[in-house]
């Protein structure tokens, strides 16, 4: 009978299993290492995103700063319409005064006026609105109708001409 019991204690014997501890452990890395995967790809899905959206509103800022000038710009053709109507001397300076620092705003902002007097006609750069008889100046332009500008090298308006042909 002494037998039995130490039989049955035997059996009885807790035995702590270390197989199943160490299959877990590599699950839980891998578990541990598609997290960092995918920690690691959002962070940089996120980057990608600050950038791109960082170059979107710098364009679209430039973009409305083009639009507003290019609606102010009429009020740079009234002035010289202004000034070249004007035949007081004192009244055409002080539009005069009125229009360059209007221009000078302009200028802060990169706007520019498009010189073209003399040129070749480039229908790129120009609008072409007559054709004047003149063998001398064949293809340039003689004469600005409506001045261009431009922006940073980009013309918010095209210079209207008058080209010799």
């Amino acid at each position: 009978m002494a037998n039995k019991k130490q039989d049955e204690e035997k059996v009885l014997e807790f035995k702590p299993q270390e197989a199943p501890e160490q299959e877990e452990k590599p699950q839980e890395d891998e578990k541990y290492n598609a997290l960092y995967d995918k920690y690691i790809r959002l962070q940089a899905d996120f980057d990608n995103f600050k950038k791109r959206n960082s170059a979107t509103a710098s364009t679209m800022y430039a973009n409305g700063v083009s639009d507003v000038i290019e609606e102010i710009l009429p009020v740079l053709d009234y002035l010289d319409m202004a000034i070249a109507a004007q035949k007081e001397e004192g009244q055409r300076k002080g539009i005069e005064l009125v229009k360059n620092a209007f221009m000078e705003i302009l200028k802060k902002h990169g706007v520019e006026e498009m010189a073209c007097l003399g040129e070749e006609f480039d229908p790129n750069k120009h609008e072409a609105v007559m054709k004047r008889e003149d063998s001398e100046n064949s293809g340039k332009i003689v004469e600005v109708v409506k001045k261009g500008y431009q922006r940073e090298g980009k013309i918010l308006r095209h210079p209207m001409v008058i080209v010799a042909e």
